[in-house]
């Protein structure tokens, strides 16, 4: 059985801001999809940016540039969501969803000091927006400040019952302390609140493996996690636990 706990503990310790598949592995369609929608993102893009050129107050500028950011932030464009979530802030400090979306950037960009700055003034100025609380959570957690991180996660799904991703990520953190029935129940949100979120049943899989000792229902779990998602990279490794584990 000792070989069941290398597999995976070195080939997939819970997964952690994982959200798709990789693209290699989408088919055509799938693709084709991306490549339709950036073009949509850009059409928007250049509308706003036509629009920004008419906008007489500093406001309106903000608004503007924080709907630019926003777009290109869910297009990776990090850089260039950086430069207009900037500009949002500076015509506008006390813009909270500017500010918000530049921890967001700092994140993806690794700057994590920059991004708990950014995100702390961003629930400052309101307190009540989840996605502010669930990115503070994710530095928090690349800065090793685990119990900062759970109180931010538990703050976005307060606020956001349906938020399936900060129970996610909450339940990876809530298992590298220790606290394994807390993170059992992270997991079971997630698969309650959004049951094709398939890497949460790969999540739980490993934690009832590795920590809670309940091979049946980790088998059950990859099983799960197979079914939902036959076509992710990673269904080998997968296969391979299952086997181990007898399955």
């Amino acid at each position: 059985m000792g070989n069941k706990f290398t597999i995976a503990l070195t080939a997939a310790i819970i997964a952690f801001f994982i959200t798709s598949c990789k693209k290699d592995d989408k088919n055509v369609f799938e693709q084709e999809m991306e490549r339709s929608q950036s073009a949509a993102m850009n059409v928007e893009i250049k509308k706003l940016s036509e629009s920004l050129k008419e906008a007489k107050t500093d406001v309106e500028k903000s608004t503007l540039n924080t709907k630019i950011a926003s777009i290109q932030s869910d297009k990776g464009d990090v850089m260039s969501a950086v430069k207009s979530s900037l500009e949002a802030s500076r015509l506008q400090p006390e813009n909270h969803v500017s500010r918000y979306l530049l921890g967001k950037s700092y994140n993806d960009l690794g700057r994590y000091d920059d991004a708990i700055t950014e995100l702390r003034a961003s629930v400052k100025i309101k307190d009540d927006f989840a996605p502010a609380h669930f990115e503070l959570g994710n530095s928090y957690y690349k800065k090793f400040k685990y119990p900062d991180a759970v109180d931010e996660y538990k703050a976005a799904v307060k606020l956001d019952p349906n938020h399936y991703q900060a129970y996610n990520n909450m339940g990876v953190v809530q298992s590298s302390l220790g606290k394994f029935n807390e993170a059992e129940n992270s997991f079971k949100s997630v698969t309650r609140v959004n049951p094709g979120y398939v890497f949460a049943y790969k999540n739980l899989g490993v934690l009832y493996e590795t920590k809670l000792k309940n091979f049946p229902l980790a088998v059950e779990l990859y099983k799960k996690y197979l079914a939902v998602s036959p076509n992710c990279p990673e269904r080998n490794k997968v296969r391979r636990w299952i086997k181990v584990l007898g399955g």
